[in-house]
């Protein structure tokens, strides 16, 4: 990452978890030269020169024979490079966005704004020379690299473990006496919780703060609660993309616990508002785009339509729908492209999700909106409900009774679909265009 910066090259991240059909279309779309592959990844990564006509050399990292090249052999040859002038405001970094409705776009980050990001992380987070953060989340995502960067800007130290098992989660934290990281999974704070009734606390009395996504709900902040008091540390809660360099608006302390859907307020120095349709402020409390200015602009690779929809003057559309309360705390309510328009009212998804996550029965929840004749979009919910209850399972009709008086009778679900797992991306965002296409099937197969 900083050598390629240091020569001006765009430093294109993938994610590892994509199949050869997507990693190929980013790379002809990107026109990537290079690809740098650890040992596992060889296969994948001649695979992919065959297909790809721009990819020139690959080179290894641990030691290949069957590459273009390899690091050490490299290093040994003891090449140089020129040092190009650069702006802040040229590109260093390429990500490419979920596409989570589509086709991803690749999302620009300038060498400036992502020191900025960096210095943005390091100060709220309070990150020093004595820090050593795990590195859990992986480099072909934001939050990765940001942290990971942020503790390296501090003086402090990053334990990287590569992907490891929920357990390895728990005794990485012990060894390497990790004073703050990210736990992404329910599985790792199980494993958490195991090693504390095991060996005691005493191993992670290092820990002093958890990272994590902001405004989560009132039964995943109940969960952070007592995980934080398990550890005797604090909880940090991002709320950003990729468009914006990362990180926009946080929220720590108690107001973690005494305002659960709020994402927070912003860093100093980015700027958050609420618009409606036509560009203009939202009153308080009122729902409408989330827009942010700030020094950590993106935009997209040889885009010109999106990134003439990314701006209106120096604000960005994100994109997502919020709102913001009278101490200037940010809510998210979706996206706008998730947004359910039933007769002649708006149903946001994430809205009727906080409501059902509060049902006992109920494990997991996606809303979506489907196909209606009369309505024209349908609300529906997609459940996961929790394994081996002694309850019987909630109908629909006792779904809908639980929402009444909680939420607008028009934004309860008039459909139930039922599933053993919500389908998720890396990042854990709903795919709601896949639910969609899946519930369709299942109503009318063919």
């Amino acid at each position: 990452h900083y050598a390629t910066a240091k020569i001006g090259v765009i430093f294109h991240v993938l994610n590892t978890r994509l199949v050869e059909d997507e990693l190929s279309w980013m790379l002809d779309n990107a026109g990537s030269r290079g690809l740098i592959a650890d040992p596992e990844f060889s296969a994948a990564a001649r695979a992919l020169q065959r297909r790809c006509s721009a990819l020139d050399f690959l080179v290894g990292t641990g030691g290949e024979v069957d590459l273009d090249h390899e690091v050490d052999d490299l290093v040994a040859r003891g090449l140089s490079a020129t040092e190009p002038p650069i702006s802040p405001d040229d590109p260093a970094l390429m990500i490419y966005t979920s596409g989570t409705t589509g086709r991803p776009k690749g999302a620009l980050q300038s060498h400036g704004g992502s020191l900025q990001a960096d210095r943005y992380t390091r100060d709220a987070v309070e990150i020093d020379e004595n820090d050593v953060y795990l590195a859990l989340m992986p480099f072909f995502h934001q939050a990765g690299l940001i942290r990971t960067r942020a503790t390296l800007l501090a003086g402090g130290k990053s334990a990287i473990p590569g992907k490891v098992e929920a357990a390895a989660t728990a005794d990485a934290i012990v060894d390497h006496k990790v004073t703050f990281t990210m736990i992404a999974s329910p599985q790792q704070n199980t494993a958490i919780r195991e090693k504390i009734r095991k060996d005691g606390p005493e191993g992670f009395r290092n820990l002093r703060l958890l990272l994590g996504g902001g405004g989560s709900g009132e039964r995943a902040a109940a969960t952070i609660q007592k995980m934080c008091d398990a550890l005797e540390c604090s909880y940090f809660g991002v709320y950003g993309q990729t468009e914006t360099t990362g990180p926009a608006v946080y929220i720590t302390g108690q107001d973690v616990f005494e305002r659960p859907t709020s994402c927070g307020r912003p860093f100093k120095g980015v700027d958050i508002a609420i618009w409606n349709d036509e560009n203009k402020p939202s009153s308080v409390g009122e729902t409408g785009e989330i827009v942010v200015r700030g020094p950590i602009a993106a935009r997209y690779w040889q885009n010109d339509e999106a990134n003439e929809a990314l701006y209106t003057d120096d604000w960005i559309h994100t994109g997502d729908l919020g709102h913001l309360d009278e101490d200037g705390y940010l809510y998210f309510e979706g996206r706008i492209k998730e947004l359910i328009k039933t007769g002649a009212e708006n149903v946001y998804p994430r809205e009727v999700e906080a409501v059902l996550e509060t049902h006992p029965a109920i494990a997991d929840v996606a809303i979506i909106g489907l196909p209606d004749r009369r309505w024209g979009e349908a609300v529906c919910a997609v459940v996961v409900f929790v394994a081996g209850g002694n309850r019987a399972a909630p109908t629909l009709d006792a779904l809908r009774a639980f929402c009444r008086g909680k939420i607008g009778g028009y934004k309860i679900p008039k459909h139930m679909f039922v599933l053993d797992r919500i389908p998720r991306n890396h990042t854990g965002k709903i795919l709601r265009t896949r639910l969609v296409e899946m519930v369709m099937v299942a109503q009318h197969p063919e």
